[in-house]
């Protein structure tokens, strides 16, 4: 009998210990789903992602989709001299879902919705409710989700175009000049979501813009005040990092950069992540001024998958 207790006693350790262990890993062994706008269809700082995580984990399965599509929003709200509707998440929202089965979605949206102007009470209201419907939807088809809170604007590089006039009309031509004060807005209430996994790379990111203003006043990593460059998408990718995987340890920006600068298989990730995002968004379809939509997905697979066998010849 004895014997019996201590057999129990090791099984629930072992799957307890099993269930830790997986835990530790909330991005590996699932397919995860990166939603969101511009700045993740320019997708660097999913590269970073995807490279530091398999690089400190060669033998875990990972498998990052990254959809950003340019000038998107989750609220569905546009300014009037946009040169097309902005496109909605929710157009492409439910075929996204089906199509892809994700385990875990992750989503950034914020830098569109504010329409680049002055904190509007019914935008800020199209906002969340965009973001409830998002949270919603996903947990209906049953994955995870990860809300990133929007990043940061930065009115200096373009103080030529800014709108420092409370009672004019404002957009992306022509954006408020305290725009990041609205993005700190929306990401406060981000972060206010009971039981929301929020990732907050706002504040991050502004801390890091406001250390390196203090050396520099005119020093930024979002060269046109919307799109961070290549250290800003570094900072996106460390902070995401911090949140899930605090044991990976990152040097400075500047020296994790030089050395990525030659290295064969960053440069093999963001390839393969390049190709699967562009196969994969036209798969899903979307409509951005014009409708693209592609019925095959076979031919970016085959490709993503010769990258793979060549990723774990590198990581070997």
């Amino acid at each position: 009998m004895k014997l019996f207790y201590v057999y129990i006693v090791c099984v629930i350790l072992f799957f307890s210990c099993e269930q830790k262990h997986e835990a530790d890993y909330p991005l590996h062994n699932k397919t995860v789903l990166i939603l969101g706008n511009s700045i993740t269809q320019h997708g660097l700082y999913v590269d970073f992602l995807d490279y530091y995580l398999r690089k400190n984990f060669p033998d875990k399965k990972l498998n990052i989709i990254s959809v950003g599509l340019s000038s998107e929003t989750v609220s569905g709200d546009s300014e009037p001299n946009h040169p097309f509707p902005r496109p909605w998440v929710h157009n492409r929202l439910d075929d996204a879902l089906k199509l892809s089965q994700p385990d875990l979605v992750m989503a950034c949206y914020g830098m569109n919705d504010g329409i680049y102007s002055k904190l509007d009470s019914t935008r800020f209201n199209h906002y969340k409710n965009g973001i409830k419907k998002l949270k919603h939807e996903v947990e209906q088809s049953g994955a995870e989700l990860i809300l990133l809170t929007p990043t940061v604007f930065d009115p200096k590089p373009i103080r030529t175009r800014i709108s420092f006039n409370d009672s004019e009309s404002q957009s992306y031509k022509h954006p408020y000049y305290k725009y990041n004060a609205v993005l700190q807005h929306y990401t406060n209430w981000l972060m206010s979501i009971n039981n929301m996994k929020t990732i907050n790379l706002h504040a991050y990111l502004n801390k890091k813009l406001i250390a390196l203003k203090k050396q520099n006043p005119d020093g930024t990593f979002i060269p046109d005040g919307v799109h961070p460059n290549q250290i800003g998408h570094f900072y996106m990718a460390k902070k995401i990092l911090l949140d899930l995987y605090p044991e990976i340890k990152l040097n400075t920006a500047q020296t994790e950069l030089k050395l990525l600068q030659n290295d064969t298989l960053f440069k093999t990730i963001s390839k393969r992540r390049q190709i699967q995002s562009e196969g994969w968004l036209n798969y899903i379809g979307y409509t951005r001024g014009r409708t693209v939509k592609s019925n095959d997905i076979s031919t970016t697979n085959a490709l993503v998958n010769q990258l793979d066998l060549k990723i774990q010849e590198l990581l070997k």
